[in-house]
């Protein structure tokens, strides 16, 4: 069996957030499906925008939006989302401090509300 590290991985701010089996599930997860894998890391890790989609597509979404995004991502940088809704018109952005790339794990019931209230608006 192979040893875990204890660490924080890019993912989290807070390495209390790693468990075992956290790790263990996500990896799992991964290998079933290495298509999403090969797909994200051909995109390459903080690229502007998924190859095929431009700025002038992103502008056309006529729909609100909410994007989360971690203040310590290391695997994506924040100013991607920044882009994003400064392109998409009926945009906002929560940008989470002390937090990574796992928003919705390492700040749950914030992120649960928002997405709550968000949903829920007329």
């Amino acid at each position: 069996m192979i040893a875990l590290p204890r660490r924080a991985p890019p993912m989290t701010y807070d390495s209390a957030f790693v468990t075992d089996e956290l790790v263990r599930q996500r990896s799992d997860a991964a290998r079933r499906r290495p298509d999403h894998l090969a797909n994200f890391l051909a995109g390459g890790l903080g690229a502007d925008m998924p190859r095929g989609i431009t700025a002038d597509d992103v502008a056309a979404i006529q729909v609100p939006s909410l994007h989360f995004h971690g203040r310590d991502d290391r695997v994506v940088h924040f100013e991607n989302s920044l882009k994003l809704v400064s392109l998409i018109p009926d945009s906002r952005m929560v940008l989470m401090n002390r937090c990574g790339h796992w928003l919705q794990l390492e700040h749950a019931d914030e992120f649960n509300r928002l997405v709550a209230d968000f949903v829920s608006a007329p």
